[in-house]
């Protein structure tokens, strides 16, 4: 992960089908030139500015020549500005164009994806009509669990998209996520990293990807990583909300590091020699436990396992071999009442359910049984040495 600081827009984007005509006489689906022109000539780019996230100067600002602060770094002095039409200089960078190259610049992608985000959010308009893109074609676990969950109606579960947006390339490592006993190697592997400054609602907070395994157009039939979302965690346990999730995604279609169970063979072959899947509550939880060595993870979110994660996650033990799951949600009431309703839902589906049992002697020590201390309160509390004797031990 690099440490630059630019900061991009979170909404995720999308890919264009191939035109179709329609019966309007508009275009369906990918944009041409001569639609990014009538972009450019039909901009609002006061809507341009504002959607963006660009905080007005007001006393430095003219009525067609607004100033912010750069949208790229952190200043003390409003060094960006933009005027009719969309033109726009940045004097801190020493970079400048029109309102497609703006939002290229901030999130990525080619011109004619930053043209669809542009129509989408309504800055400007163009003799096209936006259908719905086609991203992905759904695997046999999407499709497993799609048909489950709709008891074959019409109605479909919550499906998140892949996006190109990808924060971790602004994060750096974190003397918090250092603290909590997760290396750089597993924050590279998991997506995982602080977000130091920029415009992003999860500025100050340690990102996580959500991730899955999909087949999409460019992956030639076999399933690739994409992403999903990411969600933010404060540093501080006090701060309110302690987990922060883009405005959209649904966590209860997806289980965190699903796609390295789905596309990694050691996990699979973890799989096949416990004969179990882990699931468990946080997704620092399932960081501490890979970084124990553990690949037969997954973390739904929370303590409320939803229908869709519970048809997903016995989906996945089926093709991956395996018959039972273990249960390590935290200590806390709230943990162990959904341990409980999440060993339900499992068992409805013919799996073998283990829950981890916090109050069990876990050896016998000169002056008696010896308990898991009461400040292990949750996976990631525990050292790693203590995971691998858990593990070794077949408790988790």
């Amino acid at each position: 992960m690099n440490k630059r600081t630019t900061d991009i827009v979170s909404r995720p984007h999308a890919r264009a089908a191939e035109p179709v005509p329609t019966s309007a006489g508009h275009l369906r689906g990918r944009l041409g030139p001569e639609n990014l022109d009538e972009i450019r000539a039909s901009i609002n780019w006061q809507a341009l500015f504002t959607g963006l996230g660009l905080k007005k100067a007001e006393q430095k600002s003219k009525p067609n020549d607004w100033w912010a602060y750069s949208p790229f770094h952190e200043e003390k002095t409003p060094s960006f500005h933009m005027a009719a039409g969309g033109v726009w200089y940045d004097f801190s960078i020493g970079e400048g164009g029109g309102p497609i190259e703006l939002v290229q610049r901030l999130e990525g992608g080619n011109c004619y994806e930053a043209g669809r985000q542009i129509l989408e959010s309504g800055w400007a308009h163009a003799s096209i009509e936006l259908g719905k893109p086609v991203t992905y074609t759904r695997d046999s676990v999407r499709r497993g669990v799609t048909s489950a969950v709709t008891g074959g109606n019409d109605a479909e579960p919550p499906v998140n998209d892949p996006i190109r947006q990808d924060l971790l390339k602004l994060c750096e490592y974190h003397p918090a996520i250092e603290a909590r006993g997760i290396s750089e190697e597993t924050c590279a592997f998991l997506g995982i990293g602080y977000l130091p400054q920029g415009r992003s609602p999860l500025k100050g907070r340690i990102v996580f990807q959500v991730a899955d395994a999909r087949v999409t157009k460019k992956s030639s039939g076999e399933p690739n990583r994409v992403i999903l979302s990411h969600l933010g965690r404060a540093i501080s346990d006090e701060t309110d909300p302690k987990y922060l999730f883009y405005q959209g995604f649904h966590k209860s279609a997806e289980l965190h590091a699903q796609e390295i169970l789905l596309l990694h063979e050691d996990a699979a072959e973890q799989v096949r020699s416990t004969g179990a899947i882990l699931l468990t509550e946080g997704p620092f939880d399932v960081a501490k436990a890979v970084e124990a060595g553990f690949r037969n993870v997954v973390g739904s979110f929370g303590a409320a396992l939803s229908k869709a994660q519970a048809l997903k996650l016995a989906a996945m033990a089926r093709e991956l071999g395996a018959d039972r799951i273990r249960i390590a949600y935290d200590r806390d009431e709230a943990g162990q009442q959904g341990a409980a309703k999440a060993a339900e839902k499992l068992s409805a589906l013919g799996l073998e359910i283990e829950i981890f049992d916090w109050n069990t002697a876990m050896a016998r020590g000169p002056k008696g049984d010896v308990f898991i201390p009461t400040e292990v309160q949750d996976l990631a509390d525990f050292s790693l040495r203590q995971l691998q004797w858990l593990r070794d031990r077949g408790w988790l």
